[in-house]
């Protein structure tokens, strides 16, 4: 059974402390005693509107806020590893903050945000297979100097990204092997690419199953 508070309501706040919560709920605030959002905590939470997190929390588990379409932001400051599918669908989510923990982001896990425009990463080493594929309005993404795997079709579909900023590492970005470059695949917008550490490539731009220098 789930473990959700010593009273599940205060006024129209859902406290959470663990385990699925009720699929009404549309206010939560995240009990400082939980350091893990359980796998499937909110999924399908569809009056979900707001969430409020705290510094002591480390993960995020499988599909713990999937098909919360009206939840808009959430911070994640403290956060070290979202599990796969955790925000799936969450269509209308137009913010995320991450903080400086954060390292891996699990297969799916953002796919079809179609709210989200833009992305700070300071501190992600792995992107997981499809992580933010269809997230139709992300134009900038920025990833950490740390980073060492995008999995194939990461960003599979984001019709308008423009720029990302990404360390130039052997082998995170198959250049010299343009049939097998699935990351950016269907991110015909793209058109800047930031070296971290390493200047500037522009006028680069990601078609479907190849790159274009202009």
């Amino acid at each position: 059974m789930a473990d959700h508070a010593a009273d599940e309501d205060v006024g129209d706040v859902f406290v959470y402390m663990g385990g699925e919560a009720p699929q009404h709920v549309t206010h939560v605030l995240i009990d400082e005693s939980v350091e893990v959002i359980e796998e499937s905590a909110f999924d399908g939470c569809e009056h979900l509107v707001h969430v409020e997190t705290h510094d002591g929390i480390r993960s995020v588990g499988k599909r713990a806020f999937c098909y919360c379409i009206l939840l808009r932001q959430i911070h994640l400051k403290s956060v070290v590893e979202i599990g796969r599918a955790a925000f799936y669908q969450c269509e209308n989510l137009e913010s995320v903050e991450f903080g400086d923990k954060l390292e891996t982001i699990g297969k799916f896990a953002f796919t079809g945000c179609r709210s989200l425009e833009r992305l700070k990463l300071p501190s992600i080493i792995t992107i997981e297979e499809g992580a933010f594929a269809e997230c139709s309005r992300l134009i900038d993404v920025e990833f950490s100097e740390r980073l060492e795997t995008i999995g194939g079709h990461a960003f599979y579909d984001c019709l308008r990204l423009q720029r990302i900023a990404i360390p130039l590492k052997r082998g995170l970005i198959p250049f010299d092997d343009l049939d097998n470059l699935f990351q950016f695949d269907k991110c015909d917008q793209l058109t800047t690419v930031d070296l971290v550490g390493g200047g500037t490539h522009k006028n680069c731009v990601f078609v479907s199953h190849g790159v274009l220098d202009n």
